[in-house]
Parts: structure tokens; C-alpha cells; sequence
């Protein structure tokens, strides 16, 4: 599919964001594994070692420092796989770009290493522009404390800024305030159409996958197998202090280990989900990027073109 095809209809560019992605979906899914599972493992086994081996090590340990420099060591290689794997997964938000890109010239994916350039030959460009990012999140978390409406300035925020790791793949002579501004003017006058693109994103690649998920682990009864894993988080929590301030504060919730462990299991569940699926929404965003950028440019070339002919008219 061309360009010019893919302008005319953010349902074209949706179609061929999922064809990009299923062609190539064995590469996608690889990718991934270790940027998804590695944030898993990683903070798994930094709490359960220190939490399943804390009494054991405070018996033995001479001291309370002792045993607490004894459970952070234990909780540290954990950590270490989790930063690992987290940094791999904000690099795949710059590297799935620039595979797009690869994809609609090439056909295939490959060569995972020189699209992961793309982002780590400028990073500190990178990280100060995660960081900006990672503010403005916190910002947004603090305006959703406001019932309902406190949702709308964050959702209407990020909605413009949607684009802003592709502009960082594909227009690296800006600035970082230069990202946040092109991809403001990239949605402006376009804003309705990409939150529908948002919403589809989201609702096909993250919420039917995960309840789809959900629905055949509950068919295979593996649900209650798979979250007594996590059991051990319950039963080092004081849930009877903790039903009881429920009880007192007019909640009917119980608060049980199974409850906790599912809890942990369905967190778990939409982790792994919206990591893995992080490809074909990156792939249809930069698509979406591609689109917006070619409309503008033609835009811009005709203003001039306009205002020389009303001269001339003159």
C-alpha cells in the first residue's frame, strides 16, 4: 500500500499496520520476549527471594543490619534483569519506528541492532525525552486523583503527543521541546481521528487479548494454578488488620490470599499483553506519523502557491 493510500483513511492505515505486523509477527513476538518477560522475572524474583527468605535470614543473621543487607543483595540481581529488560523496552519504542519504515521498503524486518541505533546513538537526547515524558505521566496521574473530569486535560495531552517517539525516529535534527511541538502540530486538526485510532489500538490490542487470555486460562482451569504462584505475597500480608480497617470503613470487600494472588496474576497478564502487542500499536502509529506528515508538507507547499496566484490576481 502507498502513502497516498494510507492518508486518505486512518482505517487504511490501521489495515495495513496489522498486515505489516501478522507478516512478520515470529520476528515481532522474539523481539519482545525478553523487554516483556524480563520486567516480569526481574521484579518477581526481587520480592519473592527477600520476602520468602526474610524470616529464615533473620534468624541466622547476628544483627538487623546484618539480615537487611543480606535481603537487599538478595532482591539486587532481580533489579538488575528488571532495568535490563525495561531500558530494551524503551528502546523498542524507537526501534519498532524504524522497522516500520524497513518494512514498507524492504518488505521484511531484520537487522534488529541498527534500528536499536537509532535511539542509543542519541541518547541523551533519548533519556531527557523520557524523562519529559515520564513528568508528564506523573502530572496526568495527579489530575486523574479528580473524579471523571480529571481524566479529560491528561487523555486530551497525550492524545497530542502521541506521535512523539515517531518524531524522534524520523526528525532527528530537533530539539526535544521540537518532538513535543511537531507532534502537536502533526495531531492539530486531526485530534478526533487519532484518539479513534487510540481507542481501536487499545481496545483490540490490549483489552480483547487480555480478556480473551483470561477466558482460556479460565477454560483450562489453569487460573487458580497459575495465581497460587504468587500466594506467598499474601501470606506475608497482615490481612486480618487489613479486613478489619475495611470493616470500619463500611466496605463489604474481603480481602483474601487467593484475592491478591488472582489480583497479581490478571496485573501480570495485561503486563505481558500490552508489551507484546507494544508492536503493531507502534507500527500503526507510525504509519498514522507517515500519513500526518506527507498531508502537511502538501499542505504547506500549496499555501505559497495560493497566496502567489491572489498576487498575480491583483
Amino acid at each position: 500500500m502507498s502513502k497516498n493510500k494510507i492518508k486518505n483513511s486512518m482505517f487504511a492505515a490501521l489495515f495495513e499496520g496489522v498486515k505489516i505486523y501478522f507478516s512478520n509477527m515470529d520476528k515481532f513476538v522474539i523481539y519482545m520476549l525478553f523487554p516483556v518477560f524480563g520486567q516480569l522475572v526481574g521484579i518477581i524474583s526481587a520480592l519473592a527471594l527477600p520476602l520468602g527468605l526474610a524470616d529464615r535470614i533473620a534468624e541466622k543473621s547476628s544483627s538487623l543490619s546484618s539480615a537487611m543487607l543480606m535481603i537487599i543483595l538478595l532482591a539486587v540481581p532481580g533489579l538488575l534483569i528488571f532495568m535490563k529488560a525495561f531500558w530494551d523496552y524503551m528502546i523498542a519504542y524507537v526501534s519498532l519506528c524504524s522497522m516500520t519504515e524497513g518494512a514498507l521498503t524492504t518488505g521484511h524486518v531484520y537487522d534488529f541492532q541498527s534500528h536499536k541505533e537509532v535511539a542509543t546513538r542519541r541518547i541523551g537526547k533519548y533519556i531527557l525525552l523520557l524523562l519529559c515524558v515520564g513528568l508528564l505521566s506523573c502530572v496526568g496521574l495527579l489530575f486523574s486523583i479528580i473524579p471523571i473530569l480529571g481524566l479529560i486535560p491528561p487523555l486530551i495531552v497525550w492524545v497530542y503527543l502521541i506521535l512523539i517517539f515517531q518524531v524522534f525516529t524520523f526528525e532527528q535534527d530537533l530539539s526535544v521541546k521540537g518532538y513535543f511541538k511537531r507532534s502537536f502540530e502533526l495531531v492539530k486538526g486531526n485530534f478526533a481521528k487519532t484518539f479513534i485510532i487510540m481507542l481501536i489500538l487499545g481496545f483490540f490490542s490490549i483489552f480483547i487479548i487480555t480478556e480473551g487470555s483470561t477466558v482460556i486460562f479460565d477454560y483450562l482451569h489453569l487460573t487458580d494454578k497459575v495465581a497460587g504462584l504468587f500466594d506467598f505475597v499474601g501470606n506475608k500480608m497482615p490481612l486480618d488488620v487489613i479486613n478489619k480497617a475495611l470493616a470500619y470503613a463500611g466496605t463489604q470487600q474481603v480481602i483474601t490470599v487467593a484475592y491478591i494472588s488472582k489480583l497479581i496474576f490478571t496485573s501480570c497478564l495485561g503486563v505481558v499483553v500490552a508489551g507484546l502487542t507494544l508492536p503493531i500499536r507502534s507500527i500503526c502509529w507510525t504509519l498514522w506519523y507517515m500519513a500526518l506528515s506527507e498531508s502537511k508538507a502538501v499542505k504547506a507547499e500549496q499555501k505559497p502557491k495560493k497566496s502567489k496566484k491572489s498576487k498575480e490576481e491583483e
